[in-house]
C-alpha cells in the first residue's frame, strides 16, 4: 500500500486542505488484496486536517465510481461513490495502551521528520467503509439460479427450483380446512 505522509508540524493552526487524486492509493491495494473491483471514474479525495492538542481532526470527502460483483448474479455494480467523513485521530503519547497495533494512522514519518498522519492507509480504510455491504447490479437482480447457475436476468433455465426441506416431508400432503 502506498505511504503518502503528512506531517503534523506542517498543518497550520487554522488547518489545511489537502487533494489526493494519486490513483496508487486505490489501485495498489486493489491489486494487493486480489479485489475484483475496477475503476470506472477516477476516485479522489478532498481532506481538511485540523491539528489539536492531543491528535488532528479529519473532514474529508471521497467521490468517483466503480464497478464491484453484484453480491446476486456476480455481474458489474456500477456504485458512484461519493461519501463522507470525519475523524479524530489521536497522537500516540506514553501514558496510551500498547496494543500491539503497528496500523496506526498517525505515528513517527518514515523520513524521521516528527509525527505524521499516513493518508494513504485513513483513504484506503474510508473507501472500504463507503461501498453497500450487498451491492447490486439493479435492484431487481434475479441473479443466479441455484441449480444451473445462469444468470436469472437474462431469462428463465428450465431447472426445477421447486426443492422442499426433506425435514417436511410428512406435512407435503396436509390439508388445512377453516371452520
Amino acid at each position: 500500500m502506498p505511504e503518502f505522509w503528512i506531517l503534523i508540524k506542517d498543518i497550520p493552526a487554522g488547518g489545511k486542505e489537502f487533494s489526493f487524486d494519486e490513483p496508487a492509493i486505490w489501485e495498489n491495494p486493489i491489486a494487493e488484496f486480489s479485489l475484483p473491483y475496477a475503476i470506472r471514474r477516477p476516485l479522489t479525495a478532498q481532506v481538511f486536517l485540523l491539528a489539536q492538542q492531543d491528535g488532528v481532526l479529519v473532514r474529508g470527502r471521497i467521490t468517483g465510481q466503480i464497478a464491484v460483483p453484484c453480491d446476486r448474479c456476480a455481474e458489474d455494480a456500477v456504485i458512484d461513490i461519493d461519501h463522507q467523513f470525519d475523524s479524530f485521530e489521536l497522537l500516540p503519547g506514553d501514558d496510551t495502551e500498547d496494543t500491539g497495533d503497528d496500523e496506526t494512522i498517525i505515528g513517527p514519518a518514515p523520513d524521521g521528520a516528527g509525527a505524521g498522519m499516513e493518508m494513504g492507509r485513513l483513504l484506503w480504510e474510508e473507501f472500504i467503509v463507503s461501498l453497500p455491504a450487498k451491492p447490486l447490479c439493479a435492484s431487481g437482480c434475479k441473479g443466479l439460479c441455484p441449480v444451473c447457475g445462469k444468470n436469472l436476468n437474462d431469462g428463465k433455465c428450465g431447472c426445477d427450483t421447486e426443492q422442499y426441506d426433506p425435514r417436511l416431508a410428512a406435512l407435503r400432503g396436509l390439508k388445512v380446512t377453516k371452520h
